[in-house]
């Protein structure tokens, strides 16, 4: 047999080989692509899907009708309009969860006061466009317009696959609307203090109010989920810190099971607060209303949960504010502050977990300042060296060890010290927190 008949031989069997196994992953693509999904994406996914936090977001009331409606029809814009500029943030979130300021019906007769609110039921699709998919009904406002506009907008939320609670007969009404995601059950109950005359009984659809029951619904409804959160419509409309009764609730209400409160009512944000480890949020003020009268009711909170998958509880709690505009459209929002409970107090942090943001620190910052001080988070633990170059305000520093602080001290500003000035920590740590004086 000769050289190039070789040659030619084996270069077939070669081709003939490379042909065979192209063949059979061509079958297998075309018969099974499942297989290379799964070998591929879906195991990614599935990685992913793991590691991912479940994100819900609390705002506060919302109420399209009005001066509000009235800027969305002279603007010749539908009902997204206020939303329009934070369409992607909101989608971020697993579910957007807002206090619906009351009913979305063109039907009823108004039996509430001369501040009574009808919203069009072409509200609920806009809702649904911009991701705004859980709605608090427990509230004074949702039977302005009587029974036939609570029961439209109850079907109109139900036909948009859209989540609702707070109201319905003795039973449903006080039942946690539980949203179960990647494993994790999450209760949401609503109460409200206004309307009490209207509480549900047997069959009748009523409004869960505010009770000496409540705590056993709460105590309830928490053996049912994983993380309970406890909505309350109550307090004194714009006043900016809680009263007694609204601290009495909340505090009763962590004993009885509760992981966090969130509050509206007041059209303004009130203080937060924490007990038991828990934190109180006791008015998240406007999302979107039409009482530009005051630069308060204007500047809504928002309070942004993070849930982690595989211990089930809350990892991460971030607050932001919301602005609206003269048109009340939401022009823009705030950084993410954490939420950060340092012995008891809440604090708003600014977070610093890169290196040019541990660089800059709180450089330059001068009081006042609508947050608390800055979270510096390091991939390691080190000794760590802070110093007051270009800082104009005194500082509490809290040494961590992950949330474990081992060690305090104060670096007083630039202006007192004239030079720079330097600490240390006593021990490697990888978090540092300073909080302004």
């Amino acid at each position: 047999m000769g050289f190039r008949f070789k040659l030619v031989l084996i270069l077939i069997v070669i081709s003939s080989f490379f042909v065979a196994c192209y063949l059979s992953y061509s079958y297998l693509i075309n018969t099974n692509k499942s297989f290379q999904f799964r070998s591929v994406e879906t195991i990614t996914a599935q990685s992913l899907k793991i590691s991912k936090n479940i994100r819900i977001l609390f705002a506060g009331d919302v109420m399209l009708n009005r001066g509000v409606e009235n800027k969305i029809l002279k603007n010749n814009k539908n009902f997204s309009y206020p939303f329009i500029n934070i369409y992607n943030y909101l989608h971020s979130f697993d579910y957007v969860v807002v206090n619906l300021e009351g009913p979305v019906s063109s039907r009823g007769k108004k039996v509430g006061s001369k501040y009574s609110f009808r919203m069009n039921p072409k509200v609920i699709e806009s809702f649904k466009k911009v991701n705004i998919n859980v709605l608090n009904l427990a509230n004074n406002h949702i039977f302005d317009y009587g029974k036939e506009a609570l029961e439209d907008t109850i079907t109109l939320l139900k036909e948009n696959n859209l989540y609702y609670y707070g109201v319905g007969d003795a039973n449903l009404a006080y039942e946690p609307l539980v949203l179960e995601k990647e494993g994790v059950k999450v209760g949401i109950l609503g109460f409200s203090d206004f309307l009490k005359h209207l509480k549900p009984e047997n069959n009748k659809t009523g409004i869960a109010v505010i009770d000496e029951k409540i705590f056993e619904y709460i105590k309830k409804a928490k053996e049912k989920v994983d993380i309970l959160i406890v909505t309350f419509h109550w307090g004194e409309e714009y006043k900016t810190i809680h009263n007694k009764r609204q601290e009495e609730i909340a505090k009763k209400s962590i004993l009885a099971g509760a992981d966090l409160i969130i509050g509206h009512h007041p059209h303004v944000i009130q203080d937060i607060k924490v007990f038991q480890d828990k934190f109180i949020f006791y008015s998240l003020g406007n999302f979107v209303f039409d009482q530009n009268f005051s630069k308060e009711t204007m500047i809504g909170g928002l309070v942004e949960v993070e849930i982690n998958p595989i211990s089930k509880k809350i990892n991460n709690i971030y607050f932001r504010k919301s602005f609206l505009n003269s048109d009340f459209q939401i022009e823009k929002i705030s950084q993410p502050f954490l939420v950060y409970n340092l012995n008891g107090n809440p604090l708003l942090l600014k977070i610093a977990d890169e290196p040019k943001k541990w660089e800059q620190g709180l450089m330059f910052v001068r009081k006042p300042v609508d947050f608390d001080g800055m979270i510096f988070i390091f991939p390691d633990k080190q000794i760590r060296y802070f110093w007051n170059k270009n800082t104009f305000v005194d500082l509490d520093i809290y040494w961590l060890d992950d949330d474990k602080i081992v060690g305090k001290d104060f670096l007083p500003s630039i202006e007192k010290t004239k030079e720079i000035y330097t600490i240390t920590s006593s021990v490697p740590v990888n978090k540092v927190i300073e909080v302004i004086k």
